[in-house]
Parts: C-alpha cells; structure tokens; sequence
C-alpha cells in the first residue's frame, strides 16, 4: 500500500516539475499566462480539429511550393495552397460561373477570398481580402453556404471568456451581431440557418445568420454533442472516444424527434451527406473500421483502407461517392483519441470510394508526388464539384485538390 502512494506521489511530483518548467520557462513570456493555458484548449474540448499536431514553425513538407509553380508562381499541379497561415474555416462557393473559396484567418480574423481557375491556371492564385477590422485569435469559423455570413468563435484576450459574433459580408461595411450563450458543436444547415448546442440551457438551437430569434429543437440534459448538417435535418452524435460506445441519432428539427442510426460502437464518428440519405462512419474495435450506411434502405459497404470520418466529405453529384483523406500508414487502435489531442498525425491520400459498386480507387498522393505531409481535416466539396478544400491538420493551412 505503501509502494503505491510513494509511486502516486512520485508521479504528481513529475508532473507538477514539467508544468512548472513549461511555465517559467518554456512558455512564450510575451504570452499572458492564462491565455497561454486557455490557448492549449481553446474551448475546452480534447477534440478540436482546429489544433495543429506540429509546431508550424517546422518543417512539415509543405513547403515544396517550386514543385507546384512555375518560375511566375502559376500553378502546374492539381493541388495548390490557397493560404500558408493558419485558417479558422472555410466555404467553396459558385459567382458568376466560378468556384470562389473563401476563408478566415486565425490570427487577425480578417476575411479573404480567392478564385479558382476552371481550367489549367493562366495566373497567380490571388488572395482577395474581404474584411479588415481585426478580430485576434479566431479559432473557428463558420460560413453561410453562399459565403455572405460568417460566425465567428474567438477567446476574450484578458478573461478567456468564449466570444461568438456573426458578420454580414454582402453589406457594403461589415456588420457583427453578437451571439449569447454557452456554444458547443455548430452546423450549418442548408440556406440561411445554423444550428448549435447552448450548454447553459441544455438546449439544441436553430439560429438564422441574421443573428435572432433562436428557436429551440430539442431540450436534452447531455450537452456534449457533435452536430451535423442532414437534408433539412441534423445527424446527433456522443462525442468519439476510443474508451466508450458512441452513438449517432437524426434529428427533426421541426419536431425535435430522435432516430438511432448507429452505436454502440466505440470511437464512433460520422459524417453525413447533404441529401440526407448516407452517413460514411468510423469506430475502432481494436482496429479501425470505416463504413458507408445508406440509412432509407440500410445497406452499405466498408471501406478498405480505413480512415477516420472527419477526413470524409460526400459527393453532390453522385449518391453514394464519399471523398476521403486517407493515412498511407494503418490507423491505430487508440484512434481516434491521439489524433484529437494533437499526439497521432497522419500522411494522408485521396481517395474516391463508390459504395453502391464497391470500387475504390487513389486520387492524389501529395507525399509521394510532391513531398507533402497533408493530414486532411475538414474537406468540402464546391459546387460544381471540380475541387475538393480541406485544411491541413499539421499546420491549419489551407489546399485545393482540383477534381475535374
């Protein structure tokens, strides 16, 4: 009994040691000391995609940029880096025929916007910015499907204290609205809706981009859910973790009924489509699986190799075509709990995978064709689907894959 204690205490003493290390020392001195800890989790979640797994500062491959322009700084390849700073989020939008991506910078919360070439690139990408006033430390971002609105999730520099605003980008001069309450998971719903947990009131919300009136869509005790567009509809999921069964329900937004689709499965995630008809999912049973469901009929396919869900986005063109970042090395079985907290990261392919033919087939593998080290977070596909976006975990960079 003895032995124990001396152990347990031995170990506190350890990590009272590295804390205190990193804070006197380690630990940016310009940096105020509850930001510098807020900052670790910036709205105390284990799982936010937003967390870089390297030090940008390093080297992480992309920036083999002369393998991907000519002497002009014209794109040659498929892919390309819209921004080489860190982004809090993003949209690919249609105007007048061609796909605009437009993104917020994590840093100053400025607005930018860039164009996309429809064919083989004539010119330099140009980054247009949109908004100027700043808005420091934007760590989510959540943009309106036509790119006019956007909903913004930042930490007050001095209190720490979680900041939601709302800004209109079609006006002449940007407007905020501030959003009150206690936010966890968002999801843009289709048109002009978005949808969120309010912990305070133990609350699923609906909420237009004007920024009133809520309405709310299911009361419930369990506030720590992952929301997720489905039609006109949401997908409900428990949050994913390796050491407990995971469920995943739709949601009526107009009567607030619940329907389980999934679970228990430990280290469930899902993503699903936009007509509300699949949900592309994973879980780890001591070994990562990752399927199709088409829940109207209830047949589906596993996906070989397995991914994470997070790394998927479905096609709009053809039903049952799922988009997927996938690691060229096995996923582990403590997934997807490491790569949350920034411990895993991954070199990932794309990968096309038709689950009503069951055919799979390699898209892009940046690694091995250009030398980069892209671990795919939030893909989405444009409108017109000739690019995939997606966010590169390691550094919150920002890429486009053109697929057509």
């Amino acid at each position: 009994m003895k032995k124990t204690l001396y152990i347990s205490i031995t170990i506190v003493a350890l990590l009272l040691v590295a804390f205190f290390t990193w804070f006197f020392i380690g630990r940016d001195k310009t940096v105020p000391a509850g930001e510098a800890i807020v900052d670790l989790l910036p709205f105390g979640t284990g799982d936010n995609l937003g967390q870089p797994t390297t030090d940008p500062s390093t080297s992480l491959g992309t920036s083999n940029q002369e393998q991907l322009l000519d002497e002009n700084g014209i794109p040659t390849a498929d892919i390309s880096q819209i921004s080489d700073a860190p982004v809090a989020g993003a949209v690919a939008f249609t105007r007048g025929g061609q796909t605009v991506v437009r993104f917020a910078d994590r840093a100053t919360g400025h607005i930018y916007e860039t164009v996309l070439p429809a064919g083989k690139a004539l010119v330099p990408l140009e980054k247009k910015k949109i908004t100027n006033n700043t808005i420091p430390k934007v760590y989510e971002a959540y943009f309106r499907p036509d790119g006019n609105s956007v909903l913004l999730r930042m930490l007050e520099s001095e209190s720490g204290a979680q900041r939601n605003i709302i800004l209109n980008l079609a006006a002449t001069s940007s407007t905020a609205v501030n959003v009150r309450g206690d936010m966890g998971s968002v999801a843009v719903g289709q048109g002009n809706t978005l949808f969120y947990s309010d912990k305070g009131s133990k609350a699923i919300v609906s909420l237009p981009f004007s920024g009133s009136p809520t309405k709310t869509v299911l009361n419930s005790p369990f506030t720590d859910w992952r929301l997720m567009s489905f039609g006109n509809n949401l997908v409900a999921q428990t949050k994913a973790s390796i050491q407990s069964p995971g469920y995943a329900y739709t949601l009526n937004v107009t009567n607030g009924s619940l329907g389980k689709i999934l679970g228990p499965l430990n280290g469930l995630s899902v993503m699903p489509d936009a007509l509300g008809t699949w949900v592309f999912y994973s879980y780890n049973n001591g070994s990562a699986r990752s399927a199709g469901k088409n829940i109207k009929t209830g047949s589906g396919a596993e996906t070989s190799p397995a991914t994470l869900a997070e790394k998927c986005v479905w096609s709009i063109k053809k039903a049952g075509v799922v988009f997927c970042g996938v690691p060229v090395d096995e996923v582990g079985g403590n997934e997807p709990d490491d790569w949350y907290q920034g411990k895993t990261s991954f070199y990932d392919r794309v990968w096309e995978f038709d689950l009503n033919k069951e055919i799979a087939q390699v898209l892009l593998e940046p690694h091995v064709s250009f030398g980069l080290q892209l671990d795919v977070i939030e893909p989405k596909i444009s409108p017109s689907e000739d690019y995939l976006i997606f966010i590169n975990k390691r550094d919150i960079s920002l890429w486009a894959f053109k697929l057509q």
